[in-house]
């Protein structure tokens, strides 16, 4: 994880947390992610990562690094979505860049983290669903754990630097 000095970490979570707990609130009572929502929360992380990088130019990189990687995988999960809307929802596929965004700006090792920790989390929830309701194909509110993936890359960072002998 890179050491963000205080004040731009600070920025960032008070630039992400707030809306994106709207959505998780929404995406839980109506399973659907206003793009209201989602583009006031994309607009304001990008936002605090160019300031970031105005900033501190010593995290230009990181910050540049993490606006590119944000574009790649959300094309890619848009792509998902308007093939298999089954898998991915378009709400889902539009909130996917502002969390990628929001993970690797905070190092590599949190993106990786925040990554898996969205697909362990959503297995488990998937199958605790799919319990509960004992309906085949039920769906659940992926929104909510998606969300959390720059959370789940903060707790799990420093288990991915070890692994990779980085940390």
């Amino acid at each position: 994880m890179i050491a963000l000095p205080l004040l731009p970490l600070l920025a960032l979570a008070a630039a992400y947390v707030p809306p994106a707990s709207v959505l998780a609130w929404v995406d839980v009572r109506e399973h659907r992610l206003p793009n209201r929502w989602v583009a006031t929360l994309t607009v304001l992380v990008a936002v605090v990562l160019a300031l970031i990088a105005l900033l501190q130019p010593a995290l230009r990189p990181t910050m540049r690094s993490a606006a590119v990687l944000a574009v790649v995988i959300g094309m890619g999960a848009v792509l998902v979505a308007l093939l298999a809307p089954s898998v991915l929802g378009m709400g889902d596929a539009k909130t996917v860049p502002v969390v990628v965004a929001t993970s690797a700006a905070l190092g590599g090792e949190v993106l990786l983290a925040s990554l898996l920790g969205i697909a362990v989390l959503g297995g488990v929830v998937g199958v605790v669903v799919l319990m509960i309701s004992r309906r085949p194909g039920q769906r659940f509110a992926f929104g909510p754990v998606l969300l959390a993936g720059p959370l789940l890359g903060v707790l799990g960072g420093p288990l991915v630097a070890r692994a990779l002998g980085t940390g």
